[in-house]
């Protein structure tokens, strides 16, 4: 599997979900500032509350925009000896995870995820962990499989 994959078509609809369930929670901080200053009458309260529903709608807005253009240049690659993680087409970002430091490999999948048959998958290192935010669960557990075989692989060679 030398060729790089994009994401299942499902996982827009996730970063949707996600983009409003942050909005409603930047709103829900604006309107509890809102119910403070209504009580307390702290100048600062009115303002604390005008900056999270700014935050909410244009966070929104950018999120929602960004969606397109996040699952156009998202990619994964499995080679024999790395996976690769591509994201960004301005700020471009490439990741490479030595198969060698491959410790774990995890699916998983939260209601969002589940609701649109999706599955998460975290590949962790001695040092930190880096995820593919979703695929269909057939093609998480092959990856998973693949990936900790080359890693077995990969082991029982080293000396």
């Amino acid at each position: 599997m030398n060729e790089s994959s994009h994401l299942p078509k499902q996982i827009k609809t996730v970063w949707r979900i996600s983009a409003v369930l942050n909005a409603l929670l930047a709103a829900v901080v604006g309107l509890g500032a809102m119910i403070g200053y209504h009580f307390f009458h702290y100048q600062w309260l009115f303002y604390a509350a005008d900056f999270f529903f700014v935050v909410a709608v244009i966070g929104l807005i950018v999120e929602l925009t960004l969606v397109p253009y996040r699952y156009s240049f998202w990619l994964y690659t499995l080679t024999d000896d790395a996976v690769e993680l591509r994201s960004g087409f301005i700020f471009r970002k490439l990741i490479s995870i030595p198969i060698a430091r491959v410790q774990d490999v995890t699916l998983s999948a939260g209601p969002i995820l589940q609701f649109q048959k999706l599955q998460e998958i975290r590949i962790t290192t001695a040092s930190t962990s880096h995820k593919i935010d979703g695929v269909e669960p057939a093609v998480g557990e092959q990856l998973r499989k693949q990936i900790m075989k080359l890693a077995v692989e990969v082991g029982e060679n080293d000396v």
